[in-house]
């Protein structure tokens, strides 16, 4: 009876093991979403579109503060956007904040060729080699892959009464003009974690298939 006992208490050993590993996603960085069912305003936003629809292209920019301190590691971030009409693709960038203004592209950070959602579904974007400092200002930029496409759709506002500066371009961010820090901001989230503290999946592998050739080690000797 022993003998049979040990295999299942390997496995228990294993689970509660890969259960003590920091999660993928990632702490919470920034975000105004709302609960699930009512995520944000739903038809009501910012304007993301090329010239091709509206005849004026329209780049959106929000200011966000990266919440805590020291580098953290972006693992996702998820976009409230939704779909009006024409291509249906938008993209998605960070920026650093240079006195009010996007400055420069943080470093692979960004995301084209994103396509928008009925509402109140979010676009998920996985992350990877993009760092952000706790405690510092950065601007979400949303806007058109062309600025001649057809593409329209709407950065929805949150529904969590968190407003900020807001932005928007009608030359693809070449000049800046301002809606002030009244009005909501688009609703999105960031999320991270602490460099150095997340484990790649290939080491989390790694690491389950060491104990389980261990455990099968260690059961094929109790057997003989």
């Amino acid at each position: 009876m022993r003998r049979k006992a040990v295999w299942p208490v390997c496995l228990l050993v294993l689970t509660v093991c890969m259960s003590t590993l920091p999660a993928m996603a990632g702490a919470t960085l920034f975000s105004d979403l709302g609960p699930p069912g009512n995520l944000y305003q739903c038809c009501i936003g910012w304007t993301v579109a090329g010239s091709g629809t509206l005849g004026t292209s329209f780049t959106a920019a929000n200011l966000f503060t990266v919440s805590g301190s020291g580098n953290f590691n972006v693992t996702q971030i998820d976009l409230g956007t939704n779909y009006i009409t024409g291509t249906n693709t938008f993209y998605a960038s960070i920026w650093t904040d240079s006195s009010g203004v996007p400055g420069s592209q943080v470093a692979g950070a960004y995301w084209g060729s994103l396509v928008a959602v009925a509402c109140c579904g979010l676009v998920n974007i996985p992350v990877s080699g993009v760092s952000l400092t706790g405690g510092q200002s950065y601007f979400m930029v949303l806007g058109p892959m062309s600025l001649i496409d057809t593409t329209w759709e709407s950065w929805n506002w949150n529904n969590q009464s968190i407003n900020g500066l807001d932005l928007y371009s009608n030359d693809g961010g070449t000049t800046w003009n301002s809606n002030g820090t009244g009005n909501p901001l688009g609703a999105f989230d960031v999320l991270g974690n602490p460099s150095g503290t997340t484990p790649e999946p290939s080491s989390v592998l790694l690491f389950g298939t060491g104990l389980v050739g261990a455990f099968g080690a260690f059961r094929r000797k109790m057997k003989l």
